[in-house]
């Protein structure tokens, strides 16, 4: 409840019923004129003042974010988190067949082996030669499926000279 609006909705009641019965308290008989008109118009519009501040809530236990000075409202913003870095997308789909390095044969994902020639596939994260245990494609460097490979990436020299070694990033 906002009492200040609720007293000034009390103070025009007042003032209302004033005018109302000046006619009796100044001169003595009940007449109606324009003050008395003005006192009956204006007590309704006074209730509805009142009723207002009734309604409307109190400015010094509600304000918005503190601005007329509410003591339980922390002014200050909390530090921002830190951004989280994101991680290191793959290279490839999951589900994505591979190409045979010997014969170009399409190779499913889940594969170890080429179906044409039978030669071990490489893991596309670190080119280790994939094997199988228990029917599931694993990397024998970490024994994890070959998207959650997280072994150290292999270098094979190129015409131009060896590739210098770089660490992969985990994320």
């Amino acid at each position: 409840m906002n009492r200040s609006i609720a007293l000034v909705g009390v103070g025009l009641i007042l003032v209302g019923f004033a005018l109302i019965s000046s006619p009796i308290v100044l001169f003595g008989h009940e007449t109606f004129n324009l003050e008395q008109e003005a006192g009956i118009l204006l007590v309704p519009v006074s209730l509805l003042v009142v009723l207002i501040g009734g309604v409307q809530p109190n400015p010094e236990r509600t304000t918005v974010g503190g601005t007329f000075g509410n003591p339980e409202v922390q002014v200050r913003r909390p530090p921002a988190p830190k951004p989280v870095e994101a991680a290191r997308a793959l290279g490839y789909s999951l589900r994505e067949p591979v190409s045979c390095r010997h014969c170009r044969t399409m190779i499913a994902f889940d594969l170890a082996l080429c179906p044409r020639c039978a030669r071990p596939r490489e893991c596309r994260s670190c080119a280790r030669t994939l094997g199988t245990v228990d029917d599931r494609t694993d990397c024998p460097g970490c024994h994890r499926i070959e998207a959650f490979c997280n072994c150290p990436r292999l270098t094979r020299p190129t015409e131009a000279g060896p590739v210098p070694y770089a660490r992969p990033r985990r994320g």
